[in-house]
């Protein structure tokens, strides 16, 4: 396996952990005259109880990132995390060869070993070849991303923000490994494929998503050729979130994100469009400052949401604000400027956004143009976003899901539509027995 990074032994406290949770992130403090660096691969080994049990593999990690603790000793995260199929005994690989005898030896606790580069190579090897599926992972994380055209790139950096913007409303932590970025040499995906790891993805019939639509609004009769979905589990297991790539487009012809976000559990809708600023001179002189100065879009936008006639019936329909529907302004070079995090931006009604268009109160730029910015915009951030419609302060109420049906069949014409949908965690349906199965049995859906 070429390319690969330093590889170091550590002898893990978090090893059960590893084993028996498979965890896929930990952290563990280290000395630091002995902190891995970020980037290496650690092998984790579980050292036994008492000195007569043998040592064993029981994972591979990638160190994400080293912070200092205290004087002399650093904390070093790891993720994502490779559960081993096995435990693999250490001298099954010691024994591979006459220089892993001589040179693999079990480090101290806080004391991670770092290996001679052929000798990392040849425990790995031995790995992959006791567990084929250490391959890809390692080959995912060390393989060179690969490069897009940056208006393809701003909509894969969009669109993992999309994921994460749900998967943090839901109080989902998304696996550590679910948005590794893609390598060269895979070409036939949707944007949606490009930004969720295979590992949780999962390709539907084509009856499942118009099913799906339907439960929006009964009337909704949906067409869709196919879907992609990727389901992710909070740590109780009370809740879901499922991602569903609605028009599954070609990459090349992605040209921005819509993220419909549903809470089944108390049937809410909320809906973000990405929109993206651009850099313009400032007023002031000689500085710039990020803009949307396309008013013609946006009000070509505005006129697929529907406007509000709810009443309220009753305090669990009461919203904070009117419409669900919400633009999220982010910086044209965010695909320049990405290091895996959310993105900051602005969180903007789209009710305030019309009274101001109407209003006249964007004219800002030179000349009196239109253009929204930081300055002049009424906007919230992502973590009160976030909350507000974590709390159902924000969203439909129960009268308004039949605006969404011209919503779905115009918004997403020319954009990725990310459907994500909170539910409630159901069991699988068991397998029936030989005896009892009959051949008109339905499948379990993931839904």
């Amino acid at each position: 396996m070429a390319n690969l990074p330093d590889i170091f032994i550590w002898n893990a406290l978090g090893a059960n952990r590893i084993e028996h949770l498979a965890v896929d992130r930990l952290s563990e403090a280290f000395e630091k005259t002995a902190a891995p660096g970020v980037g290496a691969i650690g092998i984790a080994v579980q050292t036994g109880e008492n000195e007569h049990d043998e040592p064993t593999f029981v994972g591979v990690a990638m160190i994400h990132s080293v912070s200092g603790v205290a004087s002399g000793t650093v904390r070093a995260s790891f993720r994502p995390v490779y559960r081993l199929r096995t435990p693999v005994p250490l001298s099954e690989v010691a024994a591979s060869t006459k220089i892993l005898s001589d040179a693999l030896t079990i480090p101290p606790k806080f004391f991670p070993s770092l290996l001679l580069r052929h000798v990392g190579a040849d425990v790995i090897a031995k790995l992959v070849a006791l567990d084929p599926g250490l391959f890809d992972w390692i080959t995912q994380l060390t393989s060179p991303p690969r490069s897009f055209p940056p208006g393809i790139e701003q909509a894969r950096v969009e669109a993992r923000d999309a994921v994460r913007l749900a998967a943090q409303i839901s109080d989902i932590e998304l696996p550590a490994d679910a948005l590794v970025s893609d390598i060269e040499g895979v070409t036939d995906e949707d944007l949606l494929e490009t930004v969720v790891n295979s590992a949780y993805q999962v390709d539907l019939e084509e009856e499942l998503l118009p099913l799906d639509l339907q439960r929006f609004n009964r009337k909704l009769k949906g067409k869709q050729v196919a879907a992609s979905m990727s389901v992710f589990s909070d740590k109780s297991r009370e809740h879901v979130l499922s991602v569903v790539c609605v028009n599954k487009k070609p990459l090349e012809e992605e040209m921005g994100v819509d993220l419909f976000y549903w809470d089944k559990v108390n049937d809410v809708f909320t809906f973000v469009q990405y929109k993206r600023l651009e850099k313009a001179p400032s007023q002031s002189e000689g500085l710039y400052e990020w803009a949307y100065k396309r008013r013609g879009e946006l009000i070509k936008q505005l006129a697929l949401m529907p406007r509000s006639t709810k009443i309220d019936r009753s305090s669990k329909d009461w919203r904070l604000a009117e419409t669900p529907f919400w633009f999220k302004f982010v910086r044209g070079d965010a695909a320049v400027r990405s290091d895996g995090q959310v993105l900051k931006g602005m969180y903007v009604s789209a009710d305030w956004l019309r009274l101001a268009i109407d209003g006249g109160d964007l004219k800002s730029g030179p000349k009196g143009g239109f253009r929204l910015t930081y300055g002049n915009a009424k906007y919230i951030g992502r973590s009160a976003f976030t909350h507000l419609v974590a709390r159902g302060l924000l969203g439909t109420s129960s009268s308004q899901s039949l605006s969404f049906k011209r919503v779905f069949r115009s918004l997403g014409k020319d954009r990725q539509v990310i459907l994500a949908v909170k539910s409630e965690w159901e069991d699988p349906a068991p397998i029936p027995s030989p005896a009892t199965s009959t051949n008109d049995s339905e499948s379990a859906r993931p839904f």
